[in-house]
């Protein structure tokens, strides 16, 4: 090997000329071209790779967020269906009753059916009584309502009508106040009754309910009536104190009137 400058020989592979100084140029061996070959090959497979790393990553990115986005719209856009609400967005078919008008003799029961379930409330519950099976017992000659009322509250009406039994029924003359029970008194009816009878005719519509008396005049007085049965737990201080649950609303308004004119 020559030295480029001076012309020298020079051992190969001396990196510069003995005798001159110059710097030898390196040649490339083959083995040293065929390493930075591969490491070329090597770098632009890494790069490869991680081109192709960085393409799944944002594909996976896409994906997620298109599933997340449908999720949300899903989600926000779903009714609620809350305890509260379900039953309103229900249609419950229209509730009817197989009797709007019922009439019984005292003691006397019946049944009324509905097509859907219902709670049953009785207006005049000293007139009757009904169990949540629909089982109407007649307990008190008069007039009230039952109330049929659905879970999602559609209400019904029934009429009742309750009537003494026809060996019940006694003379008009048994009573100072025949019709006080079902028809306003006026002051006609009133007139000729002394201080006595009045009083007798106030405690004639309590004991109508069954009422007992602590008053041993008054007692006597209407254990001597056919018609007339007491119930020791019934008192008039416990109907006066719920007096709308035990009397019509004529016998309200004929006990004040009596009571006005005594």
């Amino acid at each position: 090997m020559l030295c480029p400058k001076c012309h020298n020989r020079i051992v190969k592979g001396s990196s510069f000329c003995h005798i001159c100084g110059e710097p030898i140029p390196q040649q490339k061996t083959e083995k040293t071209i065929l390493s930075r070959v591969k490491q070329k090959e090597e770098l632009k497979k890494e790069k490869s790779k991680k081109r192709k790393y960085i393409v799944i990553i944002v594909f996976l990115i896409i994906v997620i967020a298109f599933i997340v986005g449908i999720y949300l719209f899903f989600n926000m856009n779903e009714p609620s269906y809350s305890s509260d609400n379900i039953v309103s967005q229900q249609v419950e078919k229209a509730l009817h009753i197989d009797k709007d008008k019922v009439t019984l003799d005292v003691g006397g029961t019946t049944t009324i059916k509905a097509n859907l379930k219902c709670s049953y409330t009785v207006q005049d519950a000293s007139i009757c009584k009904i169990n949540q099976e629909g089982v109407i017992t007649a307990l008190t000659a008069g007039k009230t309502k039952i109330f049929c009322v659905s879970e999602s509250g559609k209400k019904e009406t029934v009429k009742v009508t309750v009537n003494k039994k026809m060996e019940e029924k006694v003379e008009e003359d048994d009573y100072i106040f025949p019709h006080s029970d079902t028809e306003l008194l006026t002051e006609e009816d009133l007139q000729g009754k002394d201080q006595q009878q009045l009083r007798m005719g106030i405690n004639e519509i309590y004991a109508r309910h069954h009422c007992s008396f602590k008053t041993e005049e008054v007692k006597n007085y209407f254990e001597a009536k056919k018609w007339y049965s007491g119930d020791e737990n019934l008192t008039s201080d416990l109907m006066n104190e719920h007096m709308s649950e035990y009397f019509n609303e004529v016998e309200l308004k004929n006990i004040s009137f009596i009571q006005a004119h005594r």
